[in-house]
């Protein structure tokens, strides 16, 4: 406990504080961020992740798209190009604050500026599980089924497919 009788977080959930604090009660993005990062969290222990991969997947998920306020506040225009531009210095910045040590950025930096770029997804399979993770939400919150065929070409962690499989409503494999 600290000095003002609360408990001190683990650095995992304060960066967690730290970015729904950051999103100000934006009810999408601060869903977005909750939703994502658990069920990164959720792949990557299906996948049996190492705990410092799984702390890396954890914390790439809580940073992914936190560029996204800034880049409309300043250009008006959250495109992967402005995001790209803020992520260096905004993750870095969150995983000082939180009490992660110096070499993480250099670990999950890579993972936040290429969640969107599915042709990297086979290099890492920390990536990979990031980027199932996203997708599933991203569906979710459209409330789209999955099609056969993105079941077929993107989805391959057991778990990321399992979630796909039910949240395609239809009978396929991936």
């Amino acid at each position: 406990m600290n000095g003002k009788g609360e408990m001190e977080l683990e650095r995992e959930n304060r960066l967690l504080l730290a970015a729904l604090l950051y999103e100000q009660g934006h009810p999408r993005r601060t869903q977005h961020i909750l939703k994502v990062y658990a069920l990164a969290k959720l792949i990557g222990e299906g996948e049996a992740l190492m705990p410092e991969e799984l702390e890396m997947v954890a914390a790439a998920a809580i940073l992914h798209d936190i560029p996204i306020r800034r880049c409309k506040e300043r250009y008006g225009d959250a495109c992967q190009e402005n995001q790209r531009m803020e992520a260096p210095e905004m993750v870095e910045s969150f995983l000082r604050e939180a009490g992660y040590p110096a070499g993480v950025s250099q670990k999950v930096l890579p993972l936040v500026l290429l969640h969107h770029q599915y042709g990297e997804a086979d290099k890492d399979k920390k990536l990979r599980i990031l980027m199932e993770a996203d997708l599933l939400v991203n569906y979710l919150e459209k409330e789209e089924p999955i099609s056969p065929e993105q079941l077929q070409g993107f989805f391959q962690t057991a778990t990321g497919c399992q979630l796909a499989k039910a949240m395609s409503k239809r009978p396929g494999r991936c």
